[in-house]
C-alpha cells in the first residue's frame, strides 16, 4: 500500500483579527490539518526583544516594533515557503503594518477575523488589556479593510476554522525554492 501524496502546497496564510477573536486558536488548528505547517506568531517574535520592547500600538518606538516584527514574520514565511513548508501567521493588524505585509516577498493570502465588540468583551477574561486598549485595538483592526477575505469569528471555532480553511484552500498554492 502506497501513501497518499502530499496535500499541495499552499501560499503563506496571515490571519488576523482583534484581541479575542481567536486568530491563534484558528492558526493552530488549521495547522494540525496539513502536512507540514508553521504557526508564526507576532507577538512571539516581538517577545525576542529582551530589553526595551514596547506593547506595539504605543505610537512611535511600539509602532515600530511592530514594524520590525512583522517584517522579521515574513522572512521566516517565505524561507517556510522556499523549504516546502507552509506557514500560518498571525498578527493584530494596524493600519502602519499592513503595507509591510502586502509588500513582502511571502504575499501571504490574508484572512481577517471580525467579531461584534461586545463577544470580544465576553471573551477577554483575563486579559491583560484594559477595556480602553481592548476598545482601541478592536476598533483599529476593523478599520484594516486591506485584506482578502473577512471571516465571522463570532461563530464556533470550529465553523471558523471551516471557513478560513476554504478560503485558504482557493487561495492558491506556492513553489518551493529551495
Amino acid at each position: 500500500m502506497t501513501a497518499p501524496p502530499p496535500l499541495p502546497l499552499r501560499r503563506p496564510l496571515l490571519v488576523t483579527g482583534p484581541p479575542a477573536a481567536g486568530s491563534t486558536s484558528v492558526a493552530r488548528a488549521l495547522a494540525e490539518r496539513r502536512d507540514l505547517c508553521a504557526v508564526v506568531e507576532v507577538d512571539e517574535v516581538r517577545a525576542m526583544l529582551r530589553s526595551g520592547a514596547v506593547d506595539p500600538w504605543r505610537p512611535g518606538a511600539g509602532e515600530g516594533q511592530h514594524r520590525l516584527a512583522a517584517v522579521q514574520a515574513c522572512l521566516l514565511a517565505a524561507s517556510f515557503t522556499a523549504a516546502g513548508v507552509e506557514t500560518v501567521v498571525c498578527d493584530m493588524l494596524r493600519g502602519p503594518v499592513v503595507e509591510v505585509y502586502r509588500t513582502s516577498t511571502a504575499a501571504p493570502f490574508v484572512v481577517a477575523l471580525r467579531l461584534p465588540l461586545e463577544v470580544a468583551h465576553a471573551r477577554a477574561t483575563g486579559t491583560t488589556l484594559t477595556r480602553v486598549e481592548l476598545d482601541a485595538l478592536h476598533a483599529e483592526n476593523a478599520a484594516v479593510r486591506d485584506v482578502d477575505t473577512e471571516v465571522d469569528a463570532a461563530a464556533p471555532l470550529a465553523e471558523v476554522v471551516a471557513a478560513v480553511e476554504a478560503a485558504w484552500a482557493a487561495a492558491g498554492t506556492a513553489t518551493p525554492t529551495g
